[in-house]
């Protein structure tokens, strides 16, 4: 049983008296070591003594025979022997592994004894139906609590391969502890290795070898050494499993098996021990099982820290305790963090920013065409020696020569034409990334609110599960006693299903919400991040004011007309698309020029010969050879006559291409007059919704909070109860999305403009404000 509930009667001073005429029964009390006080068990213990003893005997708590061994065997023996030799002790309660083993070393037992606390059932062995002590004058408690259970059962939720066990090292002299683990093992498909601890620091070095850790040790350890043990054994990553102590649960150990109800059933139990003893019943007859439930908590806070891969489908049976909020992350992201690095890092934007590059080598590349080409060449022949010997030294049997030769073109209809279009695709270039720029910025939002959504929801999910299981306990209590039917347990136990479906799905959703925006990010998929609203208070006093000026009409027709005008002016699709326009004119007027229109160039050469050898070298008598080196230089005019009626064709193609074109921007802006439209109207409504979500869920918790109170007092049946947790939550996430989606339609309205606030600077922004104030204005 858990020291915290029992050593508490070490702190007992004084003599529980009920009646004048009571006989007094004196009480002494062996412990290993003692902890601090609570009223509230203290009280809670005299009521049930009081309760199940009567008045008939005054139960009596001598300081003098309250001893304490401090982990000492020696001390141990002295203390036993003392109270053992007392008259004026009529009883002897033990607690503590040390106290325990000392006294059930005896073999006869002058005085009536009752051992509780912590005694393991892996270390008593007890004949097979046997459920009393069978011994004179002794009789023990013996808890659900053991070794194998609680491994078997942390297994079930995490296959550890090697476990590390922390133990107190005095409970290994005193106990076969190895042994029981051995024979515990056979049965698990694992290993583990044995921490014996005296002190905190001992487990340092001792936990580099495993991947899980069960806590059965470190009873009498400061709290702030309890804290200190756990964060180390967090920091290592590394699930951990106690059924030691509930407080364990509060400390950051992942699983805690905590038991219910029992500290009103453990005392129930000693109050009837003693009574039995005051009346002089056998010991040896009383029943030493004592059996209660236990709730396995499952500290979602510490599974996030520690990465700890969650088995969903065990939550059902779990108690979830910690905090949900504090999801893991390496970076926690703002609105304008995901903005910068979407476009610093994002992919699609790099990859969209080389077209820009592309673009500028193509305009030089057109550009080209009129700087020269400049070539140069060499050559080396053999001549048969038959035919350069008649060749009357015009063609050596040998000869090495060179020639350079230049081309400029001198005016191009084409080459200019060419020139032209390629810039004005340039521009388009630019255009279209910046339409890319502010898509990914939209994207990167959406993927942030969407984020948010998907952690807001999760967090309710998370909160109706634990609500829903409050319900279910209270449901359970009230069976228990007789106030309701199994039925509500039951209908319960069903909500509890669903409740936890939906916790999973929306923690399901958070996570590939958060790999969504880790993708627009060009962080890794597994990336751990966080988002966070970022919402100021300016900015709500901004969402207010547009609210109020699409609330009225006649402003609501201006503002339209402004944005629509300011879409248009800005939007860099249709810029892109005359740039395009632009560069098939350039197009369509090359091919019709080029019919009239001559090719001009100039081309010069100069030529050398380096070396003449062998036959028919020589010139004849009276003949002057040519010059080793000389010049030709040309002006060549091109006109293209007939070129297979390709000019014509090509005319015509970009004639049809100007069409499209030409339609395609009239449909842009017939998109962008619509998308103002819908978007505000969209806007319009989710202001409105929001105002009605907040009233809604305050009106929802209000009337869950009454039926709550009203079903744990029977006032009122389950399905109301359950009705108004329904509604409670499903206003919340109302609020929830229609919040953000509220802040994602007032992006989009940006991209249609192509203003994004937080692209530009705070004077741009007061000018952009003061115009739009001045159209608005206008209106009165």
């Amino acid at each position: 049983m858990k020291q915290k509930i029992i050593l508490l009667i070490l702190l007992f001073s004084s003599t529980l008296s009920w009646g004048q005429n009571s006989k007094n029964f004196t009480i002494a009390i062996l412990a290993d070591h003692s902890i601090d006080n609570d009223d509230e068990i203290f009280h809670q213990l005299q009521n049930e003594i009081k309760s199940v003893v009567g008045e008939s005997t005054n139960v009596v708590f001598d300081e003098s025979f309250m001893l304490q061994n401090n982990l000492n065997k020696q001390i141990a023996l002295q203390n036993y022997s003392k109270v053992v030799e007392e008259d004026k002790v009529d009883l002897i309660l033990s607690f503590g592994a040390l106290s325990n083993y000392v006294i059930a070393q005896n073999k006869d037992f002058k005085k009536p004894v009752i051992l509780f606390g912590v005694i393991n059932n892996d270390f008593i062995t007890l004949p097979e139906g046997q459920s009393t002590s069978g011994k004179k004058n002794i009789t023990y408690v013996l808890t659900p609590q053991s070794f194998e259970k609680d491994l078997t059962q942390f297994r079930e939720t995490y296959p550890f391969k090697k476990i590390g066990i922390i133990i107190d090292e005095y409970v290994t002299k005193i106990h076969p502890v190895k042994k029981t683990l051995d024979k515990t093992f056979q049965n698990i498909d694992s290993e583990y290795e044995l921490i014996p601890i005296n002190t905190v620091d001992d487990i340092k070095n001792q936990l580099t070898n495993v991947d899980a850790v069960y806590i059965a040790g470190g009873n009498f350890l400061p709290e702030s050494d309890k804290k200190k043990m756990v964060e180390y054994i967090n920091e290592k990553k590394l699930p951990s499993f106690s059924s030691l102590d509930e407080s364990y649960k509060d400390y950051g150990v992942l699983l805690v098996s905590e038991p219910e109800n029992h500290i009103t059933q453990f005392l129930r139990r000693i109050a009837l021990n003693i009574e039995s003893a005051i009346n002089g019943e056998n010991l040896s007859d009383l029943p030493i099982f004592l059996e209660f439930d236990s709730k396995l908590c499952f500290n979602i806070e510490t599974a996030f820290k520690i990465n700890f891969p969650i088995k969903y489908s065990f939550l059902i049976k779990t108690k979830i305790i910690g905090d949900a909020k504090k999801l893991p992350y390496l970076k926690r992201y703002t609105y304008k963090d995901v903005i910068e690095q979407a476009l610093d890092q994002n992919l699609n934007l790099k990859a969209s920013e080389k077209n820009i590059n592309l673009a500028k080598q193509d305009v030089k590349l057109a550009k080209s065409e009129y700087l020269p080409d400049l070539t140069a060449s060499a050559t080396g022949s053999h001549l048969d020696p038959e035919l350069a010997k008649v060749s009357n030294g015009s063609n050596p049997e040998y000869k090495t020569s060179g020639a350079i030769t230049v081309k400029q073109t001198i005016f191009s209809e084409q080459a200019s034409a060419n020139i032209k279009i390629k810039k004005e695709l340039e521009k388009a270039a630019h255009e279209d990334f910046s339409a890319k720029e502010l898509d990914i910025i939209l994207n990167a939002g959406k993927a942030y609110y969407n984020a948010l959504i998907a952690k807001a929801n999760y967090l309710i999910n998370d909160e109706n599960l634990r609500v829903t299981r409050q319900n279910h306990d209270i449901a359970k209590q009230k069976y228990s006693a007789g106030q309701t039917s199994k039925s509500d347990v039951l209908r319960w136990k069903s909500q509890l299903a669903v409740a936890t479906q939906n916790s999973v799905s929306a923690y399901t959703n958070l996570s590939q919400a958060f790999i969504n925006l880790n993708q627009v990010l060009n962080n890794p998929i597994d990336y751990m991040i966080d988002v966070v609203d970022d919402k100021s208070e300016n900015k709500q006093k901004s969402d207010k004011r547009l609210f109020n000026v699409l609330d009225d009409q006649l402003m609501r027709e201006k503002l339209t007309d402004f944005i629509i005008e300011q879409a248009l002016d800005n939007a860099h699709e249709l810029k892109s698309l005359t740039h395009n326009i632009q560069a098939v004119k350039f197009t369509e007027r090359m091919h019709r020029r080029s019919k009239y229109l001559p090719t001009v160039g100039l081309q010069g050469q100069y030529n050398r010969t380096f070396s003449r050898d062998g036959k028919g070298t020589s010139y004849p008598t009276g003949f002057m050879g040519a010059p080793d080196g000389y010049y030709n230089v040309a002006l060549q005019l091109t006109f293209p006559i007939f070129q297979k009626n390709q000019r014509t064709i090509n005319r015509k193609k970009a004639h049809f291409q100007l069409e499209q074109l030409g339609y395609q921007k009239d449909q842009a802006e017939l998109n962008i007059k619509a998308n103002v439209n819908n978007i505000l109207l969209g806007i319009l409504g989710q202001f409105a919704n929001i105002e009605l979500s907040q009233i809604s869920t305050e009106a929802a918790k209000e009337s869950l909070d009454l039926m709550q109170t009203s079903y744990s007092e029977g006032a009122i049946g389950i399905t109301t109860l359950i009705d108004a947790q329904n509604a409670h939550f499903q206003a919340k996430q109302q609020q929830v999305n229609v919040n953000y989606n509220l802040q994602t339609s007032i992006m989009e309205l940006e991209r249609v403009i192509s203003y994004f606030f937080i692209l530009h600077s705070t004077e741009e922004n007061d000018a952009f404000i003061q115009k739009l104030s001045q159209r608005i204005l206008s209106a009165n």
